[in-house]
């Protein structure tokens, strides 16, 4: 008879095994019982308790293999979340200004902290939690002061500015006299030297007035800024005035100096009485802006003209406006904010073009002298 080779399955192995491991029975009776040899029982025996240690071994690295990639998952949806939010957030504020940004900012999101929001939006976290200190109240008298000074004799430099407020009782420095006539636009009238000669390409837009006769209205429109002060802060007058009538055709009043600002106030004057063939103004930012100038060259039959440099009264006709009417108004009715500024400015620019004689235009009033002449152009 052919002898077969047993085999024997894993769950048949560890019977006898536990069986011998009981230690009820000898090898012998087991051996007998299953069939086996003894020797083959022995090593089932040994075999099984040499490798249970494996199997908590194995139990406890399944269980740390099983946190690793637990943490792992719980790391890759933070990933995502962050990712889809920074996605969300990169779409809203792709056109949006730094202003804009900050604005977006949520302190109380618990999901996204401040310092990440900073993070995808480009900004740093002391921007956002920057709060401007604001000017003091003697800084406010002192630009008041020398608003002041400036109409009486523009000639006076910082250091002869800076003389005249301590006379009058202002604890002040050169320095801060500087930081003060900057924050309001004033500049020395003086003759600067000219030490090195530089390049005529470089002025884009020279000054067309200095032979132009002035014939007509919308020949020629002079505009120019100028600083309102008021019992508590300040605010930016901007006025755009006919060089031939002195008729104010457009003004606006800001608390900033923003080009768009400029360029609104001028789209209305040009949308109502039509586009001048020159319009002058002074080398300000805003009026060197890209944006400004495309407007200008949008209008497509008008000039830019810019005063010149070191010259005080290239824009002289927008310049005497300005002391009349700080002179006249302003400094009479002390306006308390910027409602009452805007509505002292409202009332002077309304008298000033339909009711004040002006000499130069034969005792006329501007108003009539524009809306004449443009008729009669019609």
């Amino acid at each position: 008879m052919k002898n077969t080779l047993r085999k024997f399955g894993s769950a048949f192995k560890a019977e006898v095994a536990l069986e011998a491991i009981k230690g009820i029975k000898t090898i012998a009776e087991i051996a007998q019982q299953y069939e086996l040899h003894p020797v083959q029982v022995s090593q089932w025996k040994n075999g099984f308790l040499e490798r249970s240690a494996e199997v908590f071994e194995k139990e406890n690295k399944q269980r740390e293999e099983l946190a690793r990639l637990q943490a792992e998952r719980d790391e890759l949806f933070k990933q995502i979340r962050e990712l889809r939010f920074q996605n969300e957030w990169v779409k809203k504020t792709e056109q949006m200004s730094p202003s804009e940004h900050l604005s977006l900012i949520d302190s109380s999101d618990e999901q996204v902290p401040v310092k990440q929001q900073c993070k995808w939006l480009g900004i740093s976290r002391s921007s956002f939690y920057y709060r401007p200190s604001g000017i003091p109240e003697a800084d406010y008298r002192a630009m008041r002061v020398l608003d002041e000074l400036y109409l009486e004799d523009p000639t006076r430099g910082t250091r002869r500015m800076c003389k005249e407020l301590r006379k009058l009782g202002f604890t002040i420095g050169r320095s801060l006299t500087r930081k003060l006539m900057q924050r309001m636009r004033l500049r020395t009238i003086y003759c600067r030297p000219r030490t090195t000669c530089i390049d005529p390409a470089a002025y884009k837009f020279p000054y067309l007035l200095h032979i132009l006769e002035i014939t007509r209205c919308n020949q020629v429109w002079v505009a120019d800024i100028t600083y309102i002060p008021m019992a508590r802060g300040y605010m930016y007058l901007f006025a755009i005035m006919d060089g031939k009538s002195r008729f104010i055709v457009g003004w606006s009043l800001s608390n900033t100096t923003a080009t768009d600002w400029i360029i609104k106030t001028l789209n209305k004057a040009v949308k109502r009485y039509g586009a001048p063939d020159i319009i002058n103004t002074d080398h300000e930012s805003q009026f060197t802006s890209e944006a400004y100038v495309n407007y200008i060259k949008h209008l497509r039959h008008t000039q830019i003209s810019m005063d010149g440099k070191g010259q005080a009264i290239d824009n002289i006709f927008i310049e005497r406006f300005w002391r009349t009417i700080k002179h006249q108004k302003m400094y009479l009715v002390r306006p308390e904010n910027g409602h009452q500024t805007e509505r002292a400015c409202s009332e002077y620019i309304d008298y000033y073009n339909s009711r004040r004689h002006h000499f130069c235009l034969g005792n006329e009033v501007p108003e009539k002298v524009y809306l004449n002449v443009l008729l009669d152009n019609k």
